[in-house]
């Protein structure tokens, strides 16, 4: 962690850390229900959080994955720039006769990214295939 660092500051060094809003790449695997509608291979993500979630051990379990270098635009600490690479925003659980899914990021934010509402739809429409 931090060396050197007077208490006066903290506040900048913990806000350094705060992914307040940028926008990440991320491959997808067009065969998943979740990216259904999709044409590219790639989708731009807007985050505005520090959850991360490693791969499944199963590839097909990872339609979106971020690239190795994902920042696109915005800020990211060094630290959260490591952890984000590789990782994914999206998983699915099951849970009883149900299942889970889990997304690292509000893909409706605000009404503001609409590039990622597809997701939300697709999982609710395409859950029992998952």
């Amino acid at each position: 962690m931090a060396k050197n660092i007077r208490f006066d500051q903290k506040g900048d060094l913990l806000g350094a850390q705060v992914t307040g809003g940028a926008i990440f790449e991320a491959k997808i695997d067009r065969s998943h229900p979740v990216v259904y509608g999709y044409t590219g291979d790639r989708i731009s993500l807007f985050r505005n959080t520090n959850f991360y979630m490693k791969p499944a051990a199963n590839s097909y379990d990872n339609p979106i994955q971020y690239t190795s270098k994902p920042l696109q635009s915005g800020y990211i600490s060094e630290e959260n720039a490591k952890r984000i690479a590789n990782s994914v925003p999206f998983q699915v659980a099951r849970f009883g006769r149900g299942r889970v899914m889990a997304f690292t990021d509000n893909t409706n934010f605000r009404a503001f990214w609409y590039g990622t509402n597809k997701l939300m739809m697709n999982a609710v429409f395409f859950g029992p295939q998952m």
